[in-house]
């Protein structure tokens, strides 16, 4: 299959308008009915990070969620909602749904809200059991920064369909962005989405997933390959998508297209929808700079978590989340021991009250700016 992704637009979270632009970009793509066929049962897959409100601009949007939902459903195909939120600490998500108003939409809509409480090992890795249960996942994924991956996209919303332990292990035995991408990539290649549209009505820039500022994007993507998806978010915003490690990744296994050239984008121009000015992450300093470079200066370019006390509301979700066991919260103050923190940032993106920021080095500040 050609790798083809639409882009359309939204300016609101308006029902209507997103469902217009959700549809069109389906549209653009061939019709849902080129993806979902009349009897199957079908996973959405949004991102939901953390408990907070829509505006938050943390989660995927319900409305998007609704909108691919009533496009599934007319298709005649019964349709599934599941995530495993706030990575690998919150064992009850229930909560966190009703927060993100994804619970609510999924009661209005009539769709089966699935815990991701079972798990299948599937080469090695816990995933969720409900995989095995459809006959196919439509990924809904935030467009967003990362601190780590430099986007969350496509390909890293996957992640989610991990469960237990699994995540908060790879934060631990590999939190460096190229061994982490990999991570990211095997589960993606257990259950390759057919199909993935992205909220990019709200975008997040700067310290993203959860910590960052928000972007009137105002854009909806729909692609049949969820490599050549994140490879155009890359081009939006200013990045080469080989310089995005969990795209060049899946490129080189070749579950994916990365080669802007190689892809058809329908709807609207990349010049047309180009995010000027995109904020990254301050810890996407590698990239800029070339790779000679970063060999050279690696040891001297560091960044490390930092707790802000007066913000900090002793919740602890930040100690519990950490694999490094390396964060103590305490009423006179929370510290990290730096000798045993792996800098994998869980903290910063889990803490809901961004009370975690980031630490730099002289030179990272030097040549972050």
């Amino acid at each position: 299959m050609d790798p083809k992704v639409s882009i359309a637009r939204a300016k609101t979270y308006n029902q209507d308008e997103v469902f217009f632009a959700v549809r069109r970009a389906v549209d653009l793509l061939g019709g849902i009915s080129d993806y979902v066929k009349k009897g199957e049962r079908i996973l959405l897959k949004p991102n939901v990070l953390s408990a907070k409100p829509p505006e938050s601009g943390v989660d995927t949007h319900p409305e998007v969620l609704r909108a691919v939902a009533r496009l599934v459903k007319k298709a005649g195909a019964e349709v599934l909602v599941g995530d495993s939120p706030g990575g690998f600490y919150f064992k009850e998500s229930d909560s966190t749904y009703e927060a993100a108003g994804i619970k609510r939409v999924c009661e209005e809509e009539g769709l089966r809200l699935v815990p991701f409480d079972k798990a299948d090992n599937v080469n090695g890795i816990p995933l969720a059991s409900v995989v095995k249960e459809v006959d196919g996942i439509i990924s809904l994924p935030k467009m967003k920064t990362h601190d780590l991956t430099t986007i969350t996209g496509a390909v890293k919303n996957s992640y989610g369909l991990a469960v237990g332990l699994y995540k908060a292990q790879c934060h631990f035995k590999a939190p460096r962005p190229r061994e982490f991408a990999k991570c990211i990539v095997n589960v993606f290649e257990c259950a390759v989405p057919r199909l993935v549209v992205m909220d990019g009505v709200v975008a997040m820039e700067g310290n993203g997933p959860a910590a960052g500022g928000l972007r009137e994007a105002g854009l909806i993507l729909a692609s049949n390959d969820c490599v050549a998806c994140d490879a155009v978010f890359a081009a939006l915003i200013g990045l080469t998508p080989l310089s995005i490690e969990t795209t060049k990744e899946a490129y080189e296994r070749k579950l994916g297209e990365a080669d802007i050239s190689k892809i058809k984008v329908l709807g609207m121009d990349l010049r047309e929808a180009k995010l000027h000015n995109f904020k990254l992450p301050e810890t996407s300093v590698f990239i800029r700079i070339p790779k000679p470079i970063v060999r050279l200066l690696a040891g001297r370019i560091k960044f490390w978590p930092k707790i802000d006390d007066a913000i900090c509301e002793k919740c602890q979700i930040c100690a519990k989340s950490c694999p490094a066991g390396c964060i103590t919260v305490e009423e006179k103050g929370s510290t990290i021991d730096y000798k045993k923190c792996v800098t994998c940032f869980c903290c910063l993106e889990l803490c809901p009250y961004n009370a975690i920021s980031i630490k730099r080095s002289l030179l990272a500040r030097l040549l972050g700016g």
